[in-house]
């Protein structure tokens, strides 16, 4: 959103200085939506979807910020209104649509595929039908096209492994968020990629002979911050995102007694964040890193945008069953990890605060080598072949932070609510007297 005027104006000159704009093919490759923009949250990201319309796209795929990052009635209806086909064939929904074929002036057949990263632990629990995207590759390769296109929200090793194994002329990749400054070759197959957070956009030149053989190309990913910018570009970013607030800011959620400070010693905006979380997973305790709440305090008064701005992270929650002793490992495990994280900053996997902040136990504590649970108010030692369940943020899931607590007990993300969205709920129900 932040770049989005100076790359929409790139799309456009470039189409306007092509002497066919007819075979100027204009692509997104995903991640396009993150509800953390105020406007992205407000409109569910249909806000995105109608700007993603005036760069007259050929074709889109999804990132897991569409795929994950929107419950499966959003994501059912984000493209209602798009004026371009998504591509996505290794992910069963009803917007999606698999290979197309192109055809230039010229009478070059090119044929596009697009996929997406496969979270097999989260799609399926998200109600998707999810397909492995080599075994699609498989289905769908070759296709009947002089040149073959990939859309590619798989990653910069997936697709340098697909061109090992398949007859594909360009990859354009995404979701490791590499940039590909002047493009690369592997096993003969063209790859392209333009970062992340549309800090670059790509522009790829293939020239073609009578028999529609490549004989040339040039790859280039632009730096936005090097191409012109107008007045109006900080009027209309300033602009989407006051409109976002406005329309958060009108929904009150609940008045508090006072302000929640999130601040140590005594951390008790994470702990209010933590009751709410262990009484909505139905857990035992629950951990957590006080960078979640992005806040000195939890206000008095809570909207559903002072509640965004708290927590406006794509993060939900994982309910993890394990034995006392597993518990116990991954307690020490995860102080002597977050020492070090605690003043780290912290972006991906969902987490859109500042640093990871410190770690935060929700009845459980260690006191003198001895580890105990909160259960009915009483502190009970942890047994080690009792059985226990917790709750943490998934980020703790998808990250390399925790070894020990990704290899151990039954792990179970919770859908599909983000945070902030368990937390307004809650609030909701206290307002009401539930």
């Amino acid at each position: 959103m932040e770049n989005f005027p100076v790359i929409e104006r790139f799309f456009a000159e470039q189409t306007a200085e092509f002497s066919s704009p007819k075979n100027v093919l204009r692509f997104d490759l995903g991640d396009n939506i993150d509800r953390v923009h105020p406007l992205t949250e407000a409109t569910n990201g249909q806000m995105n979807v109608a700007l993603m319309n005036r760069l007259n796209l050929t074709a889109a795929t999804i990132g897991n910020n569409e795929g994950l990052g929107l419950t499966h009635e959003m994501l059912s209806h984000l493209y209602d209104e798009a004026e371009f086909p998504v591509l996505l064939s290794n992910l069963e929904t009803n917007f999606a649509k698999g290979p197309m074929i192109f055809t230039t002036t010229f009478g070059l057949r090119v044929g596009i595929i697009g996929l997406t990263a496969p979270y097999r632990l989260a799609y399926p629990s998200a109600g998707w039908e999810l397909s492995d995207p080599i075994s699609v590759l498989d289905d769908l390769l070759p296709l009947d096209c002089d040149f073959t296109i990939l859309l590619s929200h798989l990653g910069k090793n997936v697709d340098e492994k697909i061109t090992e194994r398949y007859d594909i002329d360009l990859i354009i990749g995404a979701h490791t968020h590499h940039l590909f400054e002047h493009g690369a070759i592997s096993n003969g197959t063209l790859l392209a990629a333009a970062g992340k957070y549309g800090q670059y956009v790509g522009q790829i030149d293939l020239t073609f002979n009578e028999e529609n053989h490549l004989v040339d190309h040039q790859i280039e990913a632009i730096a936005t911050n090097t191409l012109p910018k107008y007045k109006s570009d900080a009027l209309d970013i300033k602009g989407w995102q006051l409109q976002g607030h406005k329309l958060l800011s009108g929904t009150q959620l609940a008045q508090l007694e006072h302000p929640i400070p999130n601040q140590y010693p005594h951390d008790e905006a994470s702990h209010f964040l933590g009751e709410i979380l262990t009484e909505a997973s139905q857990t035992d305790a629950c951990i957590l890193n006080s960078g979640l709440i992005v806040a000195d305090e939890i206000p008095q008064n809570i909207t559903l945008d002072t509640l965004h701005d708290l927590l406006p992270h794509s993060i939900r929650m994982v309910r993890f069953t394990i034995t006392g002793f597993e518990l116990r490992e991954v307690l020490m495990e995860m102080i002597d990890v977050s020492a070090f994280l605690s003043t780290q900053q912290i972006r991906g996997m969902g987490f859109r605060g500042k640093t990871f902040g410190r770690l935060v136990l929700h009845q459980l504590k260690i006191e003198h080598g001895e580890f105990y649970i909160q259960k009915a108010g009483v502190w009970e030692k942890i047994i080690p072949n009792e059985s226990y369940q917790i709750v943490v943020p998934d980020q703790y899931l998808f990250t390399w932070y925790f070894p020990i607590l990704k290899k151990i007990g039954k792990s179970e993300i919770i859908f599909p609510y983000f945070l902030r969205e368990i937390v307004a709920h809650k609030l909701i129900e206290n307002e009401k007297g539930l």
